[in-house]
């Protein structure tokens, strides 16, 4: 079925739902969803209602993820699941991840207004704990409900704030991390025919560029040595001369420096790649004024959008280590490389969304996520995931988002769209 101009997401509802999620969880001069507190499970509460008024099915699963579904006429058919996360970083903004859901809120209320019956089910997920910075691991609502957390992360992992486990959390929350422990998913990736995440950018791209939306390729992956060393030798600042020393600030000074020529060489061959050195410190108790440093610690994370990228970056990485090592008498330890893999989105999807897109006449770039998003989760269990960017002037993590409703209703148009054509 072609979709025909009266087939309009609900764009007044999806205002009311952004501003009730800024009243409900406004901190300062932004928000705070918590991940397993307070915050989330007011976000989490306002989903449910919204689809309860709708006429929806709600349900909860033993994780706290939240689904609203509309029926489709083939309801044993794999089902399309729509939707982000809700909570928020510390103080955060109000669009980043709950966009996600409300759009897809706003394209399930604009299909019952045109009595649209789908082919299939459409879900919109609200996922629990995507962010990193309350528990040291992400996308955990999304993995535990695909079956894909390792048991024994329940006890180890500490949320920041309080220092009680996750499975303290989500037990406190009414939820049982029992279940998931026992290795019991909530979803069955074979019985999902789709994923499909809209988010607002995370970077400047889109406002620089002129974009309102992006239909993302590829999620970022490639090496992240967190915890790497440069080792070489403490020495007197005024006793040792240059050909002497090991210095071990200096090295690093130079690879930074290599690295750098290295990154603008690939963005000259049109490869878009990010490196950052985002730690770099000697030892506090042994740095000195007078003193040559002898050992020096950094992390690096770097980021490709294809295979062939995250291997020239770890070979020319490793090139560059043993030429400073050379030049400087020093050794880099680069340790434990936990960098994730390149995740691609399907074809056959982000060609859907591309054609939708040009027939609606909203302007879209084709770009990567460098960032880490629910999406991964599903990529990583096979099942055809696709991502749409909002423009966001302000970056996001803070609480200055700045998504304009008429880019998120170009998106959700889309979203729409896409929802009764998908076969």
């Amino acid at each position: 079925m072609n979709s025909s101009p009266r087939q309009e997401p609900d764009i007044p509802l999806a205002e009311k739902l952004f501003d009730e999620l800024r009243r409900r969880t406004a901190d300062g001069p932004g928000v705070t969803r918590e991940s397993y507190g307070a915050g989330e499970q007011a976000a989490h509460d306002l989903v449910a209602e919204t689809g309860r008024t709708l006429g929806l099915e709600v349900e909860t699963d033993h994780v706290g993820n939240t689904y609203v579904t509309l029926p489709g006429r083939e309801r044993f058919a794999p089902k399309i699941i729509v939707g982000s996360h809700m909570d928020s970083v510390p103080q955060g903004g109000n669009f980043d991840g709950a966009a996600g859901v409300v759009s897809g809120l706003a394209a399930l209320s604009g299909l019952l207004r045109t009595g649209v019956t789908p082919a299939r089910d459409i879900s919109v997920m609200a996922v629990r704990a995507e962010e990193g910075c309350w528990f040291p691991e992400t996308w955990l609502g999304s993995r535990m409900a695909l079956g894909n957390l390792p048991a024994d992360i329940f006890d180890q992992l500490r949320r920041i704030d309080t220092g009680l486990t996750l499975a303290e959390h989500m037990a406190d929350c009414g939820f049982d991390p029992q279940t998931v422990r026992e290795g019991a998913p909530c979803l069955d990736p074979a019985k999902i025919a789709c994923f499909l995440e809209v988010h607002i950018e995370q970077g400047p791209v889109l406002a620089a560029e002129g974009f309102p939306i992006g239909i993302v390729q590829a999620i970022m992956g490639g090496p992240r040595y967190r915890d790497a060393r440069i080792l070489g030798t403490y020495a007197h600042a005024g006793g040792a001369p240059r050909m002497y020393r090991h210095d071990t600030v200096a090295a690093l000074g130079q690879f930074i420096t290599e690295v750098n020529a290295f990154w603008k060489e690939l963005e000259r061959d049109g490869r878009h790649t990010v490196f950052t050195f985002g730690t770099v410190a000697t030892d506090p108790a042994l740095h000195s004024f007078s003193r040559v440093p002898g050992e020096v610690r950094f992390c690096l994370d770097a980021r490709g959008c294809d295979d062939a990228s995250v291997r020239s970056i770890r070979e020319t990485v490793a090139s560059l280590a043993r030429t400073v090592e050379q030049q400087h008498g020093v050794s880099f330890a680069f340790g434990l490389d936990s960098g994730p893999a390149v995740l691609p989105m399907d074809e056959g999807l982000k060609d859907l969304l591309a054609v939708i897109a040009e027939r609606r006449g909203v302007p879209f770039k084709k770009m990567s996520s460098g960032a880490g998003h629910d999406a991964g989760a599903f990529i990583e269990c096979g099942v055809p995931t696709a991502m749409l960017f909002i423009r966001n002037e302000n970056g996001s993590h803070n609480p200055n988002e700045a998504m304009d409703l008429s880019d998120f209703a170009e998106a959700t148009r889309v979203l729409t769209d896409f929802l009764v054509e998908y076969r």
